[in-house]
């Protein structure tokens, strides 16, 4: 048995012609790959994040400060709010 192995490859075929990648390229073409896999995930996360950081922001405070404003505005007075059931 011969234990040597094979080297691996990337093979990119391209308008009929084959190119092998071997030794150093292939490292820096693996490299690359998972370079860019790996910044699309971070901006997917951080676009995620941010989408659900802002949605809590409004959920726990804009919602609560406008009801406690539109109370303030019915107890003060610039809220009207008439209520006529003779109007129909």
């Amino acid at each position: 048995m011969n234990p040597e192995r094979e080297e691996t490859v990337i093979v990119i075929d391209r308008h009929g012609q084959t190119t092998e990648l071997k030794g150093w390229r292939r490292w820096l073409a693996t490299g690359v790959g998972y370079l860019v896999v790996a910044l699309v995930a971070l901006v997917g996360i951080a676009l995620l994040l941010g989408l659900a950081m802002t949605f809590a922001m409004v959920m726990m405070v804009a919602i609560p400060l406008a009801i406690v404003l539109a109370l303030i505005a019915y107890a003060t007075g610039f809220l009207k709010v008439d209520v006529r059931k003779d109007r129909f």
